[in-house]
């Protein structure tokens, strides 16, 4: 009676660990068993160096700043026949950029004549915090390049001075209720803030802010490229209300100028950044930005570093 006891107990112990070892090996491929909480959790296929691959996309992206005399038929005119004004945005957005003195357009990947004639004319874009920084890269002549190369990845910015050390007593400041309110008008610089919002693999969403530095210029510590600096900064005004966006294709080119209003005597926060001044030998100023490619790059992150403050890139 015994023996066949043992034999039972025997048994049964071999069907548990028949039942276990099944479940144990289960385990190890579905995932779904407790007993997997007491394995070492499995480790993510990782590179050659042990870091995990990134993929990167960045803009690639030119720009220029061309000084014509003022009602110059080249800026006032040609260049903007042909251009795509239109279909950037809705009627009503259009003219709330109108109203502000700004007028936009965009040139195919077929640069136009007269727009490859303004860039004959351009300047190179100034640092706007005083500082040298990295130099600007100029183009090459020879790719068909009309300004200076800079990149953006999504959420890096770069400032574009378009007018530095305007005489507040030759401007009418009072016409627009932001700037009448500034504290310290004197040494007003014009500065564009261009950030990328969404880019793919052929396009990118760029962002243009207005920005108004103003007063007596102050050094502030800042660290830069792992370095301690003492750039020179001025009171800023971020104008959110006329920022604008638009989505550029590789090769099409962003042209931002002055919106000549029906009545020359109104003044705008357009006239201020592009056309500031309108005595005889005064100058009209348009930018240009061109979107050259998306570059896709592919690294490794480094979870044991921690950048420390970084200042906004430049060009």
């Amino acid at each position: 009676m015994s023996a066949i006891f043992c034999s039972r107990r025997q048994a049964l112990a071999g069907l548990f660990l028949t039942a276990t070892g099944c479940d144990l090996f289960r385990s190890l491929g579905d995932g779904k068993s407790p007993l997997t909480t007491m394995l070492p959790p499995l480790e993510k296929p990782a590179d050659k160096a042990g870091s995990p691959a990134a993929t990167i996309r960045m803009a690639r992206l030119e720009a220029c700043i061309a000084s014509r005399p003022l009602n110059d038929h080249k800026t006032r005119k040609l260049v903007w026949e042909e251009l795509d004004e239109s279909g950037l945005m809705a009627p009503e957005q259009r003219q709330r950029l109108n109203d502000s003195g700004f007028r936009l357009g965009v040139a195919g990947s077929s640069t136009p004549w007269a727009v490859l004639s303004l860039a004959e004319d351009a300047v190179r874009p100034a640092a706007t915090d005083g500082t040298t920084g990295m130099p600007p890269v100029p183009a090459n002549a020879a790719d068909g390049g009309f300004g200076t190369v800079f990149t953006l990845l999504q959420g890096g910015q770069s400032y574009l001075e378009i007018q530095s050390d305007l005489d507040e007593s030759r401007l009418p400041l009072q016409q627009i209720p932001q700037l009448a309110t500034l504290r310290n008008p004197s040494q007003i610089r014009c500065v564009l803030e261009l950030s990328v919002r969404d880019l793919s693999s052929d396009w990118v969403l760029l962002n243009l802010l207005p920005i108004i530095y103003s007063g007596s210029s102050t050094a502030r510590l800042t660290i830069e490229q792992n370095a301690e600096k003492l750039p020179i900064r001025q009171n800023m005004l971020p104008l959110y209300e006329q920022q604008l966006q638009v989505r550029l294709l590789a090769g099409e080119i962003a042209v931002l100028g002055r919106y000549a209003a029906q009545d020359p005597l109104k003044w705008t926060v357009g006239s201020l950044f592009f056309q500031p001044y309108s005595e005889p030998g005064a100058t009209e100023r348009i930018l240009m930005v061109r979107m050259n490619a998306i570059e896709t790059l592919q690294g490794r992150s480094d979870t044991s570093f921690r950048p420390g403050p970084q200042a906004a890139g430049k060009i």
